[in-house]
């Protein structure tokens, strides 16, 4: 009886390639790489050569930060009216708004015309030249930093230059004008109503003088105290609201919350001030001589009040103006270049010899792959097939 049990297992014909099989293949076509590596950084050199070079001018800016003025720091000195005035128009504006300023068409027409991008560019229309010079500069705003960057590029290095440093100096104007610092914001407050306060008091002097004449009453400083702090503090009060309104009316809508929240208090303190100075009723129509002359009074002294501390902070934030005067802060004002930004040669010429071996290596393993296919009969069938699906 044979006991001998024949093998069973499989035999497996390794067909996987090895790293050997692939360096003696790359060793096969290594001419072939070569020929093609050369080829195509020698290409690449020549067209770098003949790419117009440019170049980048760099300049660096600190923009506006937020900072305690002055009149900041006073105000509590003076009454609560300016205290809550300072804390609302000094807006700070993140570093995002003067990247928009500086998009801006109206910005962008400023530094065209300046620099007569038009010509130099060869766009006779606006549009097409703010194109343009959106493609020549790149605005990078540093968020850890604050700092802000501008980058202008052409194929003049000093002409880079003063489009770089263009920016900087129509921005310093645009802010002027806009008036988007605290001191200016300040100051124009202040000098407004110093003027309204002004013929308001005339005003009021005159009422007071003809109710006076008219009773013949000779008001005592007690009496006419009375309520006059009240009076005062709820005008300052609602003077401070419409402080608060003026500056969210640049940068809110009449649907904001915040809007709609002190038009609500502003009403409601206006209606109260109405009641006071009628006597304690809003029905109260029937005034005497002698009441009315105590109100005339109390008016005039709560605009008396208002013009010295509105007189004390137009003061104030005229010095902060000054102080504020350099808006923008340059860092590194830009230079004329002395080395082109690009073509980058040597990057050009690397990636293109490293191209042209990855074009050859391809085209050598489908070449050989092409030959064994046709050495092979079924694969020769399936080649035909392909070329008949083709029409090749």
């Amino acid at each position: 009886m044979d006991n001998h049990i024949p093998n069973t297992k499989p035999e497996f014909i390794e067909d996987d390639i090895s790293f050997i099989d692939v360096f003696i293949f790359i060793g096969q076509v290594k001419w072939s790489l070569i020929f093609f590596s050369f080829s195509f950084s020698f290409i690449a050199a020549l067209i770098s050569l003949l790419i117009t070079p440019i170049f980048t001018a760099k300049t660096l800016v600190l923009p506006p930060q937020l900072q305690q003025s002055s009149s900041t720091s006073n105000l509590a000195n003076i009454n609560s009216l300016t205290s809550v005035a300072s804390g609302v128009i000094g807006i700070r504006s993140p570093d995002d708004m003067y990247v928009s300023l500086m998009n801006s068409e109206v910005f962008q027409k400023k530094i065209i015309e300046r620099l007569k991008l038009n010509d130099r560019y060869k766009c006779p229309f606006i549009v097409d030249c703010r194109v343009s010079l959106n493609s020549h500069i790149r605005i990078i705003s540093d968020k850890k930093s604050s700092l802000m960057s501008i980058e202008a590029d052409d194929i003049d290095p000093i002409f880079a230059a003063n489009l770089a440093n263009a920016y900087i100096n129509e921005l310093s104007n645009l802010m002027g004008k806009l008036a988007l610092t605290e001191a200016q914001q300040k100051r124009s407050y202040f000098e407004n109503q110093i003027k309204k306060t002004s013929n308001d008091l005339i005003l009021a002097e005159q009422r007071f003088r003809s109710a006076q004449q008219k009773s013949g009453l000779r008001i005592s400083s007690i009496e006419a105290d009375i309520g006059l702090r009240e009076i005062s503090d709820l005008r300052t009060q609602i003077a401070s609201r419409e402080i608060q309104l003026q500056a969210l009316s640049i940068y809110s809508t009449p649907q904001n919350s915040d809007v709609k929240r002190l038009l609500t208090e502003l009403t409601a303190m206006k209606m109260q001030l109405l009641k006071i100075e009628r006597g304690g009723s809003e029905s109260n129509q029937s005034v005497t001589s002698e009441q009315e002359a105590i109100q005339a009074y109390r008016n005039m002294k709560v605009q008396e009040s208002l013009l010295e501390a509105f007189a004390k902070q137009y003061e104030i934030a005229k010095v902060d103006e000054s102080k504020e005067s350099p808006l923008i802060q340059v860092i590194d004002p830009a230079t004329p270049p002395e080395r082109r930004s690009s073509p980058k040669r040597t990057q050009i010429v690397l990636f293109s010899s490293f191209g042209g071996f990855l074009f050859s290596l391809i085209f050598e393993f489908f070449k050989r792959l092409f030959t064994h296919s046709s050495n092979n009969s079924q694969s020769q069938i399936k080649l035909n097939q392909l070329k008949r699906s083709w029409k090749l």
